[in-house]
């Protein structure tokens, strides 16, 4: 049908230009031989029907070459886009695992304690130096008690000075809480004493953590390792008169004194406590005296 159409279309426009041809060689071209008058009436349409169609052929061919790339970078750009809708769809799905894993992680989290008053706390131990260093200086040597200290065998709450109280097959005397640890509120981080020492928890076989390396800032019994737990009660046992070790076991100690004189008020055991042979702190001893006051600080 194509080629049926292409073929009148010729032959119109040959008819078309061999008319205006002839009027040309009528009008204009009379004084020409009669061989270039025919050579112009019937060369000139073919030269013109040819270029004609030359001319639309290429018009034909840059419209199929334009229509094949539209549909090139159709066809390409498809792809790409079901590819954006899919990394879409995967970072939707990457945010919402996010805003789970945060949520989650929200809610395991605890509040965080409430900031201590460190300058209140120095401001403290500054002015009970002088009354402390004077009581190591007076018991130095502290006179030797004449009665054995009796065997405890309560394993929760305070012991007192006139008794002693083994953990972990060390007898590490008195003036100390033993038991399970009270916890200190009921909050989220529910905080326990930390100056209980708990007979339940491991004990390594040797103390010898003396530079303090399993203890934490603020030690607590039951936080820190089984290495330093054994440690502390050597340090206990040995008469709690060694300033080798790490200054965060006395501090420890210390814990358990502070709770029976301000949370317990308990007096009575004030005078156990500046008497006993078993307390050598040595404040007087300049290192550790600094020691203290810069863990505090």
């Amino acid at each position: 049908m194509a080629s049926v159409l292409k073929f009148f279309r010729i032959l119109f426009f040959y008819a078309l230009y061999f008319l205006l041809c002839v009027v040309a060689v009528v009008t204009v071209f009379q004084g020409w031989p009669m061989g270039g008058q025919m050579l112009f009436a019937f060369g000139l349409p073919i030269v013109l029907v040819w270029w004609q169609e030359k001319r639309r052929s290429r018009k034909v061919e840059a419209k199929v070459l334009e229509a094949g790339s539209t549909n090139t970078r159709v066809t390409q750009s498809a792809p790409a886009a079901r590819e954006s809708a899919h990394e879409k769809r995967i970072e939707r799905e990457r945010e919402r695992t996010r805003e789970a894993n945060a949520v989650q992680s929200s809610s395991r989290t605890p509040p965080k304690p409430p900031k201590q008053d460190y300058a209140e706390i120095v401001r403290a131990g500054q002015s009970a130096a002088p009354e402390l260093s004077a009581i190591a200086k007076r018991y130095e040597n502290p006179r030797p008690t004449a009665h054995k200290p009796q065997t405890n065998s309560r394993k929760n709450g305070w012991i007192p000075a006139a008794e002693t109280v083994t953990v972990a097959a060390r007898d590490i005397g008195g003036l100390v809480y033993v038991g399970t640890p009270p916890l200190l509120n009921h909050h989220g981080y529910r905080d326990k004493c930390r100056a209980y020492i708990d007979p339940s928890l491991s004990v390594a076989r040797t103390g010898d953590d003396r530079a303090g390396e399993g203890m934490s800032y603020w030690p607590g019994y039951s936080d820190i390792s089984a290495r330093s737990r054994a440690t502390y009660l050597e340090w206990l046992a040995s008469g709690r008169s060694d300033p080798s070790y790490d200054p965060g076991y006395m501090f420890l100690y210390f814990y358990g004194l502070e709770r029976r004189f301000f949370v317990d008020q308990s007096n009575a055991d004030a005078k156990d406590h500046c008497g006993s042979p078993q307390i050598d702190f040595r404040l007087s001893r300049k290192p550790f005296g600094e020691a203290i006051l810069g863990r505090i600080s």
